[in-house]
């Protein structure tokens, strides 16, 4: 279960859904050592769990979580927004008549 952000610097508990963002993981979990699947018999798809992580707001608004297939789940800087993107500072709105 939950219980606070996954930025290990942050550590913010998790209290609500409506707030920061929450990460849905799908992973294949693994078939028991020592077991196998007849060649004879179909494959079938091996059964999946679903792992949630969670951002608080301020962790949000400059990371964001991806799987690496050596460390699992890692932490990544987001990129900055485009220059066109950003409210202009000190911008005023005039009237024209």
């Amino acid at each position: 279960m939950l219980s606070h952000c996954a930025n290990s610097e942050c550590a913010r508990p998790f209290l609500r859904l409506r707030q920061g963002k929450l990460f849905l993981v799908e992973k294949e979990c693994g078939v028991p050592s020592g077991e196998s699947t007849p060649p004879c018999l179909p494959q079938k798809q091996p059964p999946r769990r679903v792992e949630r992580y969670w951002l608080c707001d301020e962790c949000a608004k400059v990371w964001t979580l991806v799987h690496d297939r050596h460390q699992g789940i890692v932490l990544v800087p987001l990129p900055p927004p485009p220059a066109s993107a950003r409210p202009a500072m000190g911008h005023v709105c005039r009237e024209t008549a």
